[in-house]
């Protein structure tokens, strides 16, 4: 027995103690008064005699097993040991359950190791958790360990870290592992892959499992394994907790994390420390980030994302900030952040009022006190990264190490009111009131107008000694209401002057508060949101607008309109060359005609267009029988008489082509000799039938009375406002112009005339071969909308300009014969661009090959785009404090 003492004290470390033999080993008498008797028959006697099957004594048993923890569980453990073989043989012959420590020490006699108790036994501690990271137990022990672990029911925590575990003994050990109780599961610095996934997706997949934590940390887990596991905790919806921090994961790893956070909603604290990710996964991993709402705690420090020339990782964080209000407590610490990546992501973060801690030490930036990233100069330290403040760690340094990073999460800050009251607190009563608070670096800050005597200021501060003063616009001060503070160190603080000067005052007395500690709550996050100070936001967003139209930009831009100014010169012009002058020699009545002329000559000249495209003559003019119909019209009272008045006033207005008048026709008034018709008209009805005074007074008569009322009946001018200038009429235009021009220039070519301008004759040709011509619309039609296609020239008698098509005649010209070729009917009413689609097939058909190479048809989409442009403007919002 001594031998198995000493045995026990070097290798399992137990003390050397030993249970009586009267508790361990029954008297016979106790053990007779026990057994069964039968028929006189004497009871069969186990070779053992203490080991003889009673309710009391069962060591090495789980009928008798006490637990794990404290004195006796070790001495139970050692009893266990010296007595191995006789439990051992008990048990089977009985069918008695194990312990864990017969179980466990079994392996260990079969494997000739020494009994280290590996957490099978423990001093102190609960029960129910298992920690034994940092043993070192290899896979040597993992057999006898798994054996041990099997009967244990109630492990709700198993830390296992840093135990030079390989994959097949991790596994081993999970696959022994009681799976109901079980919530946390530390693998962390052992080395695991495939066979140890699997067996925590047997845990995971169990429907009973309650398994809250994993941590696998520095696990060289492969990519596979990876993908494997995090497909099935995509599925999951109890895991709270998982870290995969140093696990050299790169790009390769991003797409099976992505689809994770994509679908997994319960984990809510993710660790992925000294990875790989960078560059390259930084887009992808963080849309995927974006898109999840359960994470409230993500550690991506050292991941090398930063110090990109492109802004590419600093653009995608400070998109997810912007968009992501889930996120809680982010560290980036030590990715080398640039400072312009750190305003970057500062600006992003402006947007978001929800993480209430952020880290960013290691970067080229500092967090305040209210939650904004300054960037500053160069200020990463490498040699400081082994004092980083992990996000999701038990300290291991005292807090004095480390100086404040303003994590309002970590370091627990506690939301308070302090108040000023003027006239009670102190001499300050102009108003806006500061506060001064040494976390703000005396800073000032507003505080709010509560009332007429009242200020306030809601803020989070950190727990301990707060330092801080008042000032107005004229002075600094302290409060009465609060302790009082002398300063070791006076503090310099800065103020600006009504003149732009920076003067500096040193405050060496401060009020001061204890702010008690509080430990931080998630489920009851403070009322003070961060970065909450009212601001102007300016973003850039990008709008559909109309582009605005105008007949200056469109393809009416080259037509000449018959203005006010046009038509003056044309009655001029008509008036010099007219025989005005002879049958007026008076000058005063000369001028006081012209004037007339004038005030009326827009509708004189759209009434002549009318009538000469009426009247079928090549060189446009007006015969005499059109004339005789518009007399008609103008409703004369004595209608037979101005009739044949007409045949002579025809003939003395009708005056034979003078020298150089190579476009007058002689069958026909041309637009002169109908003004002059008019005059000579007034003065044989009322001048010498003494119905007027005057020829002023007879022509106004005659032209009032009659000429232009009938005048109105010929009126088409307002065909041009009201159907053809119009914005989709122009993009049709537009859109056709290389079929339309090359028609226009192909038939443009073929006469005697100018190559760039299309007569009369081309234009017939244009339409008999486009198969125009039908018995409604015949050569009288195509004339006519030739003629009213042409502009007005003031010269129509000794240049061809008004009988020489140009491009922008001819589509005035091919949009009035689609208007004819397609009138309204009751209850079929086309729109003039749909008219002019339905034309388009006549002129693709004659279109040159060369000129319609290229071309597609138009879409519903090609007219929108010309109507509808994309612009990329600048807005300001004021964003409200929340």
């Amino acid at each position: 027995m001594n031998s198995g003492v000493n045995k026990i004290n070097g290798t399992g470390k137990l003390p050397l103690m030993r249970r009586s033999l009267e508790v361990r080993i029954d008297s016979p008498r106790k053990i007779l008064s026990q057994t069964p008797r039968s028929n006189g028959r004497k009871p069969k006697e186990f070779p053992i005699k203490f080991l003889r099957p009673t309710i009391d004594n069962r060591s090495g048993s789980m009928d008798a097993y006490g637990g794990s923890v404290g004195e006796s569980a070790r001495l139970d453990f050692y009893e266990t040991y010296i007595n191995l073989p006789q439990f051992s043989q008990r048990n089977q012959h009985q069918k008695l359950e194990d312990s864990p420590n017969l179980a466990y020490l079994g392996v260990v006699e079969k494997q000739k190791l020494k009994p280290n108790p590996f957490g099978i036994v423990r001093r102190k501690g609960l029960e129910t958790i298992i920690d034994i990271h940092q043993y070192s137990m290899g896979d040597t022990y993992a057999t006898a360990f798994s054996e041990g672990i099997r009967h244990l029911k109630n492990v709700s925590t198993l830390n296992l870290k840093a135990n030079r575990l390989s994959d097949h003994g991790a596994a081993l050990i999970l696959s022994m592992l009681e799976s109901k109780q079980v919530k946390r599961i530390i693998l962390s610095e052992n080395r695991i892959s495939s066979q140890t996934v699997a067996a925590l997706i047997e845990h995971i997949k169990l429907q009973e499992s309650k398994l809250k934590v994993l941590e696998l940390e520095n696990t060289y887990i492969s990519e596979k394994a990876l993908g494997v596991l995090c497909r099935v905790l995509s599925e999951d919806k109890k895991l709270n907790k998982l870290s995969l921090a140093k696990n050299n994961l790169s790009y390769n790893s991003v797409q099976p994390l992505v689809e994770m956070l994509k679908y997994n909603q319960s984990i809510k604290y993710l660790d992925l420390h000294w990875n790989c990710l960078g560059t390259t996964g930084s887009i992808e991993f963080l849309e995927g980030l974006s898109s999840n709402d359960g994470l409230v705690h993500i550690d991506l420090s050292y991941n090398s994302f930063g110090r990109k020339d492109s802004l590419v990782s600093a653009n995608a964080f400070a998109k997810l900030f912007s968009h992501n209000q889930y996120l809680q407590h982010v560290d980036l610490s030590n990715n080398y952040f640039c400072k312009k990546e750190c305003e970057v992501i500062g600006e992003g973060l402006k947007d978001n009022q929800n993480i209430y801690g952020i880290h960013m030490q290691g970067n080229d930036c500092v967090v305040d006190s209210k939650g904004y990233i300054i960037s500053l100069e160069y200020l990463n330290k490498t040699e400081h990264g082994h004092l980083h403040r992990r996000l999701m760690d038990t300290q291991r340094f005292k807090a004095k190490v480390f100086s404040r990073i303003n994590c309002w999460i970590c370091e627990d800050w506690v939301e308070i009111t302090i108040t000023w009251k003027p006239q009670v607190s102190g001499i300050l009563t102009e108003s806006p009131i500061f506060i001064h608070l040494d976390c703000d670096n005396y800073y000032q800050c507003a505080m709010s107008n509560k009332g007429l005597d009242f200020y306030a200021i809601n803020r989070m501060v950190p727990p301990g000694m707060l330092k801080f003063f008042f000032s107005d616009s004229n002075s600094f001060g302290i409060s009465k209401e609060y302790n009082t503070h002398v300063l070791e160190t006076p503090v310099k603080v800065e103020y600006p002057t009504q003149d732009g000067q920076k003067n500096y005052l040193s405050i060496s007395k401060t009020n001061i508060i204890f702010i008690e500690h509080e430990t931080w709550n998630n489920k009851k996050p403070p009322s003070i949101k961060p970065r909450n100070d009212p601001r102007v936001k300016e973003r850039t967003e990008t709008i559909i607008e109309k582009i605005p139209w105008t007949i200056e930009n469109s393809s009416f831009r080259d037509y000449r309109f018959d203005t006010e100014d046009l038509m003056n010169e044309c009655a001029d012009y008509d008036c010099e060359v007219s025989n005005i002058k002879t049958i007026l020699p008076n000058q005063t009545e000369q001028d006081e005609i012209r004037l007339i002329l004038k005030s009326h000559y827009k509708d004189i000249s759209e009434t002549f267009r009318q009538l000469s495209a009426i009247s079928g003559i090549e060189l446009f003019s007006i015969g005499k029988n059109v004339l005789n119909d518009f007399l008609k019209k103008c409703a004369f009272e004595n209608e037979d008489q101005v009739l044949q008045e007409c045949g002579i006033i025809w003939n003395l207005s009708n005056a034979p082509q003078a020298k150089g008048e190579k476009f007058n026709a002689g069958n026909g008034l041309c637009r002169y000799e109908f003004a002059e018709f008019l005059l000579r008209l007034s003065i044989t009805l009322y001048y010498k039938n003494k119905k007027s005074e005057t020829i002023k007074e007879a022509f106004s008569k005659l032209l009032n009375e009659h000429a232009l009322p009938g005048m109105k009946k010929y009126d088409k001018s307002s065909w041009h406002a009201d159907k053809y200038l119009k914005e989709d009429i122009d993009l049709f235009f537009r859109l056709h112009k290389q079929i339309l021009m090359g028609v226009f220039e192909k038939y443009a070519a073929m006469g005697k005339g100018p190559l760039d301008k299309m007569n009369l004759h081309e234009f017939r040709l244009m339409c008999n071969e486009a198969g125009l011509c039908n018995e409604e619309f015949v050569l009288r039609e195509i004339d006519m909308c030739f003629r009213q296609a042409m502009m007005t020239e003031i010269d129509e008698i000794k240049h061809s300009e008004h009988l020489e098509m140009v491009y922008v005649e001819f589509i005035e010209a091919f949009t009035r014969m689609a208007d004819q070729l397609y009138p309204d009917k009751p209850g079929d009413v086309l729109t003039l661009k749909r008219k002019l689609e339905n034309l388009m097939p006549s002129m693709i058909k004659i279109c040159p090959t060369k000129a319609k190479t290229g071309w597609e048809p138009p879409s519903d989409a090609s007219y929108h785009n010309m109507k509808f442009r994309r612009r990329v403007v600048q807005i300001q919002d004021f964003i409200e404090p929340k």
